[in-house]
């Protein structure tokens, strides 16, 4: 009998990622590894039947299926500490704003951004000085890009894909027309010249896997979802200083790091993605199998004792 992983994804998503769900399944065969996709909302009744996985990923944003998981000894990834902390903005900085340079990010709720769309923009400024929980470490660089900022950056704390991210000056009606009952942050936008570009670095396990520069020279934001432009990047040209120092305050199995480059070259951490998407890997690196080695990672971690 092969032994069943299993996928868990709300409706949405798995609608979108089937294909995804179907690589695992092919790369699980030499395992005896049976990859099933199962709902978020249809885990808990086949867990009550008594019927269990060898081990499980997540691929909702949900820390509670993670947690529920680890509560009954199923292996699972990521873990449920990382899908609580990498799946809030605010939190991800508040845990690394020690240990690198984060964007400066102030965490509210729905009800403080609706008031601070009806602000100056000045006013922005004030309130993130005012309630910026600042970095021991990098508190001037910090200052230095909320005082110097020309916009600033609205988002949902959980958003993905740059998804439901809007810029203060330009989109502030738009956001007011759709905001939603959740958290959000407000960061300053950093000055990244006149081509906006970040670099998504692949982690498996506690390893750089590979990293992809996204750019964009029409939206600030650059994702490849948005129609941001990639490209492979040189291990010479990833920040491996700080992509290491991350590493060191986390457990992964899979997980995108996402930084954003100044004009001046200076990295800036992002965020983190703990369901982190691989199309954009592929595409720049058909030579590279993420699954097929993720796979590999996850027979050891089960099976090699």
């Amino acid at each position: 009998m092969p032994n069943e992983l299993w996928m868990i994804y709300d409706k949405t998503g798995l609608d979108r990622n089937s294909t995804f769900v179907e690589m695992f399944a092919e790369r699980g065969k030499p395992y005896n590894i049976d990859v099933k996709a199962v709902l978020d909302t249809e885990y808990l009744s086949l867990l009550k039947k008594g019927i269990q996985p060898c081990a499980v990923l997540v691929r909702a944003i949900r820390p509670s299926i993670n947690a529920e998981f680890e509560k009954r000894k199923i292996p699972v990834w990521n873990s449920s500490f990382v899908s609580g902390i990498c799946n809030h903005k605010g939190k991800t900085r508040e845990y690394l704003k020690d240990t690198v340079f984060c964007t400066p990010t102030v965490s509210c709720n729905s009800d403080k951004v609706n008031e601070i769309l009806g602000c100056s923009a000045e006013e922005v400024r004030q309130y993130l000085l005012e309630n910026m929980d600042f970095s021991s470490k990098f508190h001037e660089q910090e200052k230095k890009r909320i005082c110097s900022a020309k916009d600033f950056v609205i988002k949902t704390a959980d958003g993905h894909g740059g998804s439901e991210v809007y810029s203060f000056r330009n989109e502030a009606a738009k956001l007011k027309k759709v905001l939603r009952e959740t958290d959000y942050v407000i960061q300053p936008m950093l000055p990244v010249g006149k081509e906006s570009s970040d670099m998504r670095v692949y982690v498996l396990k506690d390893q750089i896997y590979a990293a992809i520069l996204r750019h964009s020279d029409k939206d600030f934001r650059a994702n490849f979802s948005r129609g941001g432009k990639v490209k492979v990047v040189f291990k010479d040209q990833i920040p491996q200083k700080e992509v290491e120092a991350i590493l060191k305050k986390f457990s992964f199995g899979m997980a995108g790091i996402d930084f954003i480059f100044e004009e001046d070259g200076t990295p800036v951490l992002s965020e983190i993605e703990d369901v982190a998407g691989t199309r954009m890997l592929y595409r720049c690196c058909p030579e590279l199998d993420i699954v097929a080695d993720y796979m590999k990672e996850i027979q050891k971690m089960l099976f090699d004792k």
